[in-house]
């Protein structure tokens, strides 16, 4: 079993750091008028300072790093290179607000180094479809596309108080754990310097009111190409044959809201003759702010269907069904869990 203290140390550091710079950053984007304005498709009704993903990033980057370096955890040099990417193309966005295909243009930078530099790629489906190891021909597009999906992903869910913190808090708790389970430490380092760097995040974002900060995009491109990073990883991971096909399916599974919202929000977007990159409130959390529920609610409603679709692909999993079974259980489940509930929603209001 993996030594826990290391990683909780990791998980102080990077919540004492996020926990003091906050408020520095807050005075700061106000001093530079650097702020997320209220109009037509925003919730918020007054400017709010939008430098959070800054102090995420520092209190993540300092405590992955120290203690990589105290444990011998050998991380990829790009993997620096990658999360100062993008974290920088998120913060150019924030403050000038970057066209959607100069961000597609990195995100598509982000996901080729991935792939040829780190050698994080989707090569093997462990047997869904009956399908195992694929050819680059098909690897390369299928990695491409994963990750861009999931950069812009979680973007898109970043659009109420707690949602993309809260949601990722939660998911790194999953993919630590399936970690801490199967001895991968990286994925552990990551987790849990990142689950203590959104932390106190959250309580700034959610109750704050003098500190109050949106993480903008500079901090849901950082949690993108992090989960990129932990997601490959784990599917990667050099497992039993009994556990291997559980890695795909797992991984849908922990991310199943951000994908599912997304594919439909965009298809929903296609079929009314609109660009797919159109901000508009159409995602789950509008239709739940809609009918009532508060910022804190509509993210607990959220992360709750979220952690049903991992409930019951976790039951699928222990009946040992097929990998093919388990992620068809997975997008049935998601299906019925996040995109069914928006159109009941819709219909409800009305």
């Amino acid at each position: 079993m993996i030594e826990l203290i290391p990683y909780i140390v990791a998980f102080l550091l990077s919540s004492v750091i996020v926990f003091f710079v906050h408020p520095y950053l807050v005075k700061f984007a106000l001093w530079k008028n650097i702020v997320d304005k209220p109009n037509a498709r925003r919730l918020n009704r007054v400017p709010v300072p939008v430098l959070g993903g800054v102090g995420v990033f520092l209190g993540f980057i300092v405590a992955l790093y120290t203690l990589a370096a105290m444990m011998d955890i050998q991380l990829p040099d790009i993997y620096i290179v990658l999360l100062v990417l993008m974290m920088g193309v998120g913060l150019v966005d924030d403050v000038r607000d970057l066209s959607p295909y100069a961000k597609f243009s990195i995100q598509i930078l982000a996901a080729l180094l991935l792939y040829f530099l780190c050698d994080l790629r989707i090569d093997n489906l462990y047997g869904i479809f009956g399908l195992y190891e694929v050819p680059m021909s098909v690897s390369f597009p299928l990695t491409l596309v994963v990750c861009v999906g999931l950069i812009n992903s979680i973007n898109l869910i970043d659009g109420i108080d707690g949602l993309s913190s809260g949601y990722s808090i939660v998911a790194s708790l999953l993919f630590g754990g399936w970690a801490y389970v199967f001895g991968n430490r990286i994925n552990l380092l990551m987790s849990c310097s990142l689950i203590g760097a959104l932390i106190p995040f959250f309580i700034y974002n959610v109750f704050g009111k003098k500190y109050k900060m949106f993480i903008g995009d500079a901090g849901s491109h950082l949690l993108g190409i992090v989960f990129c990073i932990m997601t490959l990883n784990t599917i990667d991971s050099p497992v039993s044959p009994e556990i291997e096909v559980a890695l795909i399916p797992f991984s849908f599974a922990v991310l199943s809201h951000p994908i599912m919202d997304t594919l439909r929000v965009m298809t929903m977007r296609i079929c009314n003759g609109k660009s797919p990159f159109l901000a508009d409130k159409s995602h789950l959390h509008h239709a739940l702010v809609g009918r009532g529920f508060s910022h804190l609610s509509t993210t607990l409603v959220i992360i709750g269907l979220n952690l049903a679709v991992v409930a019951i692909w976790a039951f699928c999993f222990q009946q040992g069904m097929s990998a093919t079974a388990q992620l068809l259980v997975a997008v049935a489940s998601a299906t019925l869990c996040i995109i069914l509930p928006y159109p009941l929603l819709v219909k409800m209001k009305c």
